[in-house]
């Protein structure tokens, strides 16, 4: 009976979360050369949770991504700031060593959610420990240095026979992660929250 419940509670608090999203920004990934989305819930002035669409390892369940609420979302801006600083540490040492091929984990850790889209079913995990990947590949003649933020696989939260083999953040430079970090900052979150609706625009 305590599982029924269990259960039942997860499928409305992620109704409620997904009802509640809206549209906030989009990144690019210039590696996988596509679009992502991002969406933003707000619960009030201090409580929000971003919702970051991105490259799915899992050949059958394409859609997936991150899940950062307030409390978690400086964590994670650290951990990326961290991160960019130490890619470009070492995005210039290979190129001092002419080193061409190279995966490498960082010593940075950072905790979030993750989402993923199973059939026509949402599924959440509540606890993902983000891994931060340095990686030197060589492709059509190019030498690429990457910044890979890494979920692991994902299992629900509700249903332990539901999992993905994950997703992950890919960015090719520093600028990139530079953009990435902007359109999510808190300035651009506020500014978000503080715009009227479309509705308080036209009074009565």
């Amino acid at each position: 009976m305590k599982k029924i419940i269990f259960t039942v509670l997860i499928s409305m608090l992620v109704s409620f979360g997904a009802f509640a999203q809206e549209k906030f920004t989009s990144y690019d990934n210039i590696y996988a050369k596509k679009t992502y989305e991002i969406q933003l819930s707000i619960k009030d002035n201090d409580k929000f949770t971003l919702y970051i669409d991105a490259m799915s390892l899992d050949n059958l369940h394409e859609t997936g991504g991150f899940k950062i609420d307030n409390k978690r979302y400086q964590g994670f801006i650290d951990a990326l700031n961290q991160a960019k600083i130490k890619y470009q540490v070492w995005v210039k040492t290979a190129k001092e060593n002419n080193v061409t091929e190279l995966d490498k984990e960082m010593k940075i850790k950072s905790k979030v959610a993750g989402f993923f889209l199973y059939g026509n079913d949402w599924h959440f995990q509540f606890l993902v420990n983000l891994t931060f990947d340095f990686k030197i590949l060589e492709s059509a003649g190019e030498t690429k240095y990457l910044l890979i933020i890494r979920s692991g696989e994902m299992q629900s939260s509700s249903n332990q026979f539901m999992d993905v083999d994950g997703v992950v953040l890919v960015f090719s430079s520093d600028a990139e992660i530079e953009e990435f970090t902007n359109v999510i900052s808190l300035e651009k979150i506020n500014e978000f929250k503080n715009k009227p609706k479309s509705d308080d625009l036209f009074k009565d």
